[in-house]
């Protein structure tokens, strides 16, 4: 009976330490996947680079239309996860335009959090388009985006949802900036919504 336990025992122990191996593995590899995704890798090409040129030319385009100071382009993207699993959405410039004596967005705006801004978004959602016709007289409920338009010396705003024309989803926005107040003519909206396919495809593009 001895001998018996003898070769049974180190048997079970063995087997054991095989299944607690094994889900150890399979936990890190779920916690890994969960909370540090593998990013898909870049892969730079002539057509990305180009998307980018034609994005930078219609912010030009328009901003010459409608005599804006600054015109930028962003698209929609994830941003990893918080820490309870819950998807971060977020933005980058991709695209702009601006006077000389303006400095770029694309580096302050680079994967920024939607919530930086929540009123200026639900706007997007809602209505298709976000005015601050004066960073000066009209109340604004999104204090962050005002002291960020006043920090670069813009007194007023006007922000315009892009959709996917397929699957009518939001993928990005344009915003026309102005250091005057009430520097947008509403009357000019048509030539946003008329670029605005134009730049879908172009943002499905940097995919």
């Amino acid at each position: 009976m001895q001998d018996y336990w003898q070769y049974i025992i180190p048997a079970v122990s063995t087997i054991i330490v095989a299944i607690i191996t094994s889900v150890t593995t399979i936990a890190g590899v779920y916690l890994k996947e969960r909370y540090f995704p593998t990013l898909k890798q870049q892969k730079l090409s002539t057509i990305k680079s180009t998307c980018y040129i034609e994005l930078d030319k219609i912010c030009a385009s328009i901003k010459d239309i409608v005599k804006a100071n600054i015109v930028y382009i962003a698209y929609f993207h994830n941003g990893g996860h918080f820490i309870n699993g819950v998807a971060m959405d977020k933005y980058t410039v991709v695209g702009e335009d601006y006077d000389a004596d303006r400095k770029s967005v694309k580096r302050k705006f680079k994967d920024v959090l939607v919530n930086n801004f929540p009123y200026l978004f639900h706007d997007l959602l809602v209505r298709n388009r976000h005015y601050v016709k004066s960073t000066l007289t009209q109340a604004m409920e999104d204090k962050s985006y005002k002291e960020d338009l006043e920090h670069r010396g813009m007194k007023s705003a006007y922000t315009f949802l892009i959709k996917d024309p397929v699957k009518d989803i939001p993928i990005g926005f344009i915003s026309l900036e102005y250091a005057i107040e009430n520097g947008f003519n509403e009357t000019d909206e048509k030539y946003i919504w008329k670029k605005q396919n134009t730049i879908a495809k172009l943002l499905n593009m940097n995919k």
